[in-house]
């Protein structure tokens, strides 16, 4: 075997086997390290002791070649225009002879990121605890909460900010997190409560953007943070997150978990508005508390006492608690439950449908849940009769309702036309002055009343009216009972059913309603689906993550012909459906090899092809640009767009 020389002039395979057999402390290993220390840049240096730390020195090593790999690991991570890597440090910092005192010594001199970089998952225990030590020293831990704390982290959220921490670090980290902010009196007496108010609420805010990136960014940990959260706020911080924020990232047990024990909260807001309705009905407070029975009994003191809060005589607390329910569930469908509610349309910064770790089946199951609770606020609505301009908020969470109801009874109906009529964008007088903003909202709330009102009309459609004008789009934000549904209504519509299948390429989460089963309503399924395929970028149009659903679906049809591979677009066919990421089906491969067979030369030009991930290039199709390749013709132009 041969072996590269380092410029010391001695092989690496050759130290060892100086480490193993003549010595650990050997005058070849000293003067082949010293030999490496002025090189440009260190790398072979620091090669030598990677490689002498983790193999034939593994076990023991002398302290100066410890000293040395700390001294070059450190010297490495501070260079500018160089990707920052502790590995060799690690590696000392670690080892088995590192004495106490030196490891103490290293730390000492670690920045806060350089800590939470050595203390990753492999750095083992007896590091990890040596971490802990340092940034402990570093304080102050657990202070409350600030916007400013944002801008310049405390010690724990520089730690927290490295992915894949050990176990004794991360569990560090957590401990002395700022705490959550609290609302308190100004002992001075000097400070204006709205202003204390002001600076609470943006502390709180700071304190759940602490929390947003810690889950973002630890996205293994989700079960452990939710287990180890110390109080309520907390709970309810990395919640909120893992439901409204990344729910794609959550493991399915988890996210259900999450999902009934957030529902289980509107029981409080049921209460309070039930018992607000009854005191403003002629009810006694004595009597309230009667008809709201053992619900009412079997809360904690703490919690009854919070809803008896709204037993007030007061006008403005008695409205409050009257609009407490819908409230409750109107923020959920606008905030922590949108994703959720709404799957196809969470999608990447790339505009990209996220994969979910929860199966469509899940996730339908949880739009029903939220569904029945949703229910139970309607029967409480009543309308609101502050000055407040209406918002889409304050439809979006029964169009939700609609959504997801498995079943949409006359009674559900007759209420829901109510909310509906009575919630509208206010006319404008020539006094008012509306900012682009609202304007917008009133222009978002006049569609969703649109919308809503179609699916009053015949709650089969879901939406989805006319099916001469329904689009893709909206057939895409269709449940599979809707559509399951649907389709038998307009029985023979083939047009219909290809805009159906075009929906997949947007929404591929449908549990119940296969695309093969579309296909099979239509009269020439083989035809159509040819044709869709062949005109894919005129009918679809859009980004990446459309062509690859869209292939997707195709290659799992059992019947795949070639004819119909070579009408898909080709970078997407050639990246799309192997056995590894980025590599082409099988029934793909076996189309190129008999396009181009042997010949050099074909393929040759076929590794040149102008086809591509985005862009205009990006709908060549593989037949056209396999026809060019094997016979040597001009490129062929993109397929022209609607």
């Amino acid at each position: 075997m041969t072996t590269e020389e380092p410029r010391s002039g001695l092989p690496i395979e050759f130290l060892h086997a100086i480490a193993a057999e003549a010595g650990l402390d050997s005058p070849p290993i000293r003067m082949a390290v010293e030999k490496t220390r002025n090189l440009p840049e260190g790398t072979r240096r620091d090669d030598l002791l990677l490689a002498l730390l983790r193999g034939a020195l593994s076990d023991s090593a002398p302290e100066w070649l410890l000293q040395a790999a700390i001294d070059s690991g450190f010297r490495k991570e501070n260079r500018p225009y160089e990707s920052p890597s502790m590995s060799l440090a690690a590696a000392a910092l670690a080892h088995p002879a590192c004495p106490d005192p030196l490891r103490k010594e290293a730390l000492r001199r670690c920045s806060l990121p350089q800590l939470g970089t050595l203390g990753s998952q492999r750095c083992g225990e007896e590091l990890a605890e040596a971490i802990v030590m340092e940034f402990d020293d570093r304080g102050p831990h657990q202070q409350p909460m600030t916007p400013e704390l944002l801008e310049t982290p405390s010690t724990a959220q520089l730690i927290l900010g490295k992915p894949q921490l050990h176990d004794t670090v991360f569990s560090a980290a957590l401990e002395r997190l700022p705490k959550c902010p609290q609302l308190s009196g100004d002992e001075s007496g000097d400070d204006d409560i709205l202003d204390r108010y002001d600076r609470y609420l943006a502390s709180r805010k700071a304190w759940e953007g602490m929390w947003e990136h810690i889950v973002t960014t630890h996205t293994t940990r989700h079960r452990q943070l939710v287990d180890w959260a110390p109080d309520n706020n907390t709970r309810q911080a990395i919640r909120d997150h893992l439901l409204g924020t990344l729910p794609w990232e959550v493991e399915s047990s988890l996210l259900e978990e999450l999902a009934h024990e957030d529902l289980s909260g509107f029981t409080i807001s049921d209460l309070i508005t039930r018992g607000s309705r009854m005191l403003k009905d002629g009810f006694s407070k004595e009597e309230t508390r009667s008809q709201l029975g053992d619900a009412f009994n079997a809360l904690e003191p703490k919690v009854r006492k919070r809803v008896e809060r709204f037993f007030d005589d007061s006008d403005d607390v008695r409205e409050i608690g009257l609009r407490t329910a819908v409230t409750w569930v109107a923020s959920r469908a606008e905030g922590s439950w949108r994703h959720v509610l709404n799957p196809a349309e969470a999608k990447n910064r790339y505009g990209e449908p996220h994969s979910w770790h929860a199966s469509g089946e899940l996730l339908a199951a949880l739009g029903q849940r939220f569904a029945a609770v949703a229910v139970a606020a309607l029967y409480l609505w009543e309308p609101d009769s502050c000055s407040a301009r209406p918002s889409p908020q304050d439809l979006r969470w029964l169009h939700s309702l609609l959504l997801h109801l498995p079943g949409v009874t006359d009674e559900v109906k007759q209420k829901a036309r109510t909310v509906v009529q009575h919630v509208r964008p206010r006319p404008r007088n020539r006094w008012d002055h509306l900012d682009h903003k609202t304007q917008q909202e009133d222009q978002r709330l006049a569609e969703l009343r649109a919308v809503i009102e179609r699916i009053l009309g015949d709650p089969a459609t879901v939406s989805l009216g006319d099916p001469k004008q329904v689009t893709h789009h909206e057939l895409a934000r269709a449940s599979d009972k809707v559509l399951d549904d649907y389709l038998p209504q307009h029985s023979g519509n083939d047009d219909l059913a290809e805009r159906v299948l075009l929906s997949y390429a947007s929404n591929a989460h449908r549990s119940k309603l296969s695309f093969s089963t579309v296909l099979a309503h239509h009269s020439a399924p083989d035809a159509a689906l040819l044709q869709i395929t062949t005109d894919l970028r005129k009918r679809l149009g859009g980004g990446p993550h459309l062509r690859e659903t869209w292939t997707r679906q195709v290659l799992t049809l059992p019947d795949c012909t070639p004819e119909l591979i070579r009408a898909l677009p080709a970078w997407t066919a050639l990246t799309v459906g192997g056995p590894r990421y980025g590599t082409a089906h099988k029934a793909v491969a076996s189309v190129v090899l008999a396009a181009l067979g042997d010949s050099d030369e074909a393929w040759t030009r076929f590794a040149t092809s102008p086809a591509s991930y985005a862009g205009p290039t990006a709908w060549l199709r593989l037949g056209d640009i396999l026809d060019a390749s094997a016979h040597g013709t001009a490129w062929p132009q993109p397929p022209r767009a609607r």
